[in-house]
C-alpha cells in the first residue's frame, strides 16, 4: 500500500466530489512506491536513457471521494512479460472501503528510439520475484473485465 494520500480543494469539480483526472493522480502517486520498490523509480528513470510508459489503465469508479478524504493505493502485479507488466490498484478510502479500481499495462522504454525494449536483467528478477509473491493472491474479479452497458 502506498502512504495515505489526501484529496487537495483544486481536485474537487463542480459536483463536490473528486474529478476524474485526479484518480488518475492518486492511482500513479500510488505506483510510485511499487515500482521504486523493484527498481523502475525515479532513479532509474531519470538517468535519461530507459523509463516507463503507460500504454493502457482503466479506471472503475465505485464510490464518490470529497474534500478531505484520505486514501491509499494498493498494488498487484498480474503478469510480467520481458518488455512490460500488467497490474491492478485500488484506492482504499481510510475508513477500508474501497473508492477505485485501476488496472494497466506499463512498458518499458528505451528513450533513445523511443521504443520498447526489455528490461535489464537485475530488473526483470526482481519483477519475476514480486510475480512470484503476489501469484499467491487471489485475482480481483474485475481484472480483465468487459466495459458494456447494463440492461
Amino acid at each position: 500500500m502506498s502512504p495515505t494520500m489526501e484529496l487537495k480543494p483544486e481536485w474537487i469539480d463542480q459536483n463536490g466530489h473528486l474529478n476524474m483526472a485526479y484518480y488518475s493522480v492518486l492511482f500513479d502517486t500510488g505506483l510510485d512506491e511499487a515500482v521504486t520498490s523493484f527498481g523502475l523509480g525515479w532513479d532509474y528513470t531519470s538517468g535519461g536513457t530507459h523509463t516507463t510508459f503507460t500504454a493502457e489503465f482503466r479506471i472503475r469508479y465505485l464510490r464518490e471521494l470529497h474534500l478531505g478524504a484520505r486514501v491509499r493505493a494498493s498494488f498487484r502485479l498480474l503478469d510480467v512479460g520481458p518488455k512490460a507488466y500488467h497490474f491492478c490498484q485500488e484506492l482504499v478510502h481510510e475508513e477500508g472501503w474501497i473508492a477505485a479500481t485501476g488496472e494497466g499495462i506499463s512498458l518499458h522504454i528505451d528513450q533513445s528510439g523511443p521504443r520498447v525494449a526489455p528490461y535489464p536483467d537485475a530488473i526483470k528478477a526482481r519483477l519475476d520475484a514480486v510475480l512470484a509473491d503476489h501469484a499467491t493472491l487471489p485475482v480481483p474479479d474485475w481484472v480483465g473485465s468487459t466495459m458494456q452497458l447494463r440492461k
